[in-house]
């Protein structure tokens, strides 16, 4: 149960010393949530549940400090954050609410609030702290490498595709990826948007990365069966319905579209990489081995054909 004594407002003006040392604070409290994506944006969206929180708090510990001094907006936010850890996601939102009703411009609070909204399904909602939060953060000379901004501009763009409002989706999407160029998630949401839109190929170039970081992301391949037949390239269609159904594990369908592709796509490098793949799962490793080769002269720099390439050399040759 969350601790929901409100916090009273006050109407007072604040020093721009007082500011920053909440704002300081604040920062603190985030840096428990944001470590290593920063931690929670990574923790929340790939960590399978039931693996153990970066936030270690002892939760009845914040709940009986708030008892004790209601008004401390720091201790709500640290709560509210363990709160949006564990998934509780009214009484994060309650928490955070209550901050900013007292400090309007609590940046931990605006993060908290825009989070716990998407994740219950109040895209509208999400979108003032969310926005608010951006206009904060982004002019910040370390804005290209703040992880907490590429926190907000992701669900903010989350919520934008959610409301269907592609066109407003793009930006904050793409500002996430300079941050983090490295966010198959954000690549994937950016290449809808850009299909809803009317540009496919911008769309397919953010898959493809998408699929080079995560070669078993089915979403991403099913979007592309979607935009390669928007532009009537049925050779690309079956690549990507191979690699839909070697995400589903239905190898043998795999096996079919690839075999297919390659044939008629023979400088495409990641139908070869999808056809090894598919012939080491059918334990063909000889096939996959040929496959590989033929992948990696076409695109030496790809790191998941080099470690099929190595892995297939371990069954071949179990002796060197």
């Amino acid at each position: 149960m969350s601790a929901s004594k409100p916090i009273t407002p006050k109407r007072r003006t604040v020093s721009t010393k007082t500011l920053q040392r909440i704002i300081w604070l604040v920062s603190i409290a985030l840096v428990l949530v944001l470590l290593s994506f920063g931690g929670y944006y990574y923790w929340d969206r790939y960590v399978h549940v039931g693996d153990k929180s970066p936030l270690e708090i002892d939760i009845a510990h914040l709940e009986q400090a708030i008892r004790e001094d209601p008004q401390n907006p720091d201790t709500r936010v640290a709560l509210a954050e363990y709160y949006l850890t564990k998934g509780m996601y009214p009484d994060a939102l309650e928490q955070a609410n209550q901050v900013l009703n007292a400090f309007p411009d609590s940046q931990g609070a605006m993060l908290v609030a825009g989070i716990a909204a998407v994740r219950m399904n109040k895209p509208e909602e999400a979108l003032e702290p969310l926005e608010k939060f951006v206009s904060l953060r982004k002019d910040n000379p370390m804005a290209n490498t703040d992880t907490a901004l590429e926190t907000a501009y992701y669900f903010l763009g989350e919520s934008y595709m959610t409301l269907n409002r592609p066109q407003d989706a793009i930006p904050v999407l793409e500002g996430a990826l300079v941050i983090n160029r490295t966010d198959a998630d954000a690549l994937y949401l950016l290449g809808q948007a850009y299909q809803a839109t009317g540009r496919p190929e911008d769309a397919l170039e953010q898959y493809h990365k998408a699929v080079r970081l995560v070669p078993d992301f089915t979403e991403a391949y099913t979007a592309m069966i979607e935009a390669y037949s928007a532009l009537n390239q049925d050779d690309y269609v079956a690549y990507a319905r191979g690699m839909q159904a070697f995400t589903l594990k239905d190898y043998q369908t795999a096996r079919t579209h690839l075999e297919y592709a390659t044939s008629t796509l023979p400088d495409f490098a990641p139908a070869f990489l999808g056809l090894a793949l598919t012939y080491e799962k059918l334990d063909q490793p000889q096939e996959a081995l040929q496959a590989v080769n033929r992948a990696l002269d076409l695109d030496p720099t790809d790191f998941a054909a080099q470690q099929a390439y190595g892995r297939l050399q371990a069954i071949l040759n179990p002796q060197e």
